[in-house]
């Protein structure tokens, strides 16, 4: 399991709990994880495992309504809890040239630490894009200077260059949101995100 899946699937946990695999399911799916995470239905059902196995995760009793099958219940163990916020961190303060992966997962689930800490971590992430753009110009002369890469290889730095670009204009603008009061986050009353108290089977 990447450790994408289980930043993911843990933080649901940690957001939902208690709360059975078929509602993550079909939670994480209006999420497109599927789309921007790669991570398909079924391997939801399997990270779950997973995450017991390791002690992330615990079972907390079945329910069952009407016809349906016994669902087994999870909740957070200390060490998953440990282990999710371990894994958010990290995927805060880094910066990823490539992939944009990480940064999607962040925003689903910066909720869970302080406003302070998110703040910093923006900021931070608009100083180390201006690195990673500096970085990608320094490859294109790379390219530019080789005898045997192919020149239209600079493309790939190109649309790295504009994506980060991207992002840290989002950066700059969600952080300007956040001092602003926007949403809320670890100690602070719930908002709009409280309704992970929907009900399982709605």
């Amino acid at each position: 399991m990447s450790s994408l899946t289980r930043l993911i699937v843990l933080g649901a946990v940690h957001q939902f709990q208690p709360v059975h695999g078929y509602f993550l399911r079909r939670e994480l799916m209006t999420w497109h994880v599927d789309e921007w995470a790669n991570i398909q239905p079924g391997s939801i059902y399997n990270a779950l495992r997973s995450l017991k196995q390791d002690g992330y995760i615990e079972e907390n009793g079945t329910e069952s309504a009407g016809k349906r099958p016994e669902r087994t219940i999870y909740q957070m163990t200390p060490e998953g809890e440990v282990e999710f916020l371990r894994l958010l961190r990290l995927t805060l303060w880094t910066v990823e040239t490539f992939d944009t992966k990480p940064v999607m997962a962040l925003t689903s689930f910066m909720f869970a630490l302080s406003r302070e800490e998110v703040i910093a971590a923006l900021d931070h992430r608009v100083n180390e894009i201006n690195a990673k753009i500096a970085s990608n110009g320094f490859h294109i002369e790379d390219v530019a200077k080789s005898t045997t890469t192919p020149l239209y290889v600079r493309e790939i730095f190109e649309l790295s260059t504009a994506r980060l670009r991207g992002e840290q204009q989002w950066a700059r603008e969600l952080g300007e949101r956040v001092k602003a009061g926007e949403y809320s986050f670890a100690g602070e009353p719930e908002s709009d995100r409280a309704r992970s108290a929907r009900s399982l089977d709605a």
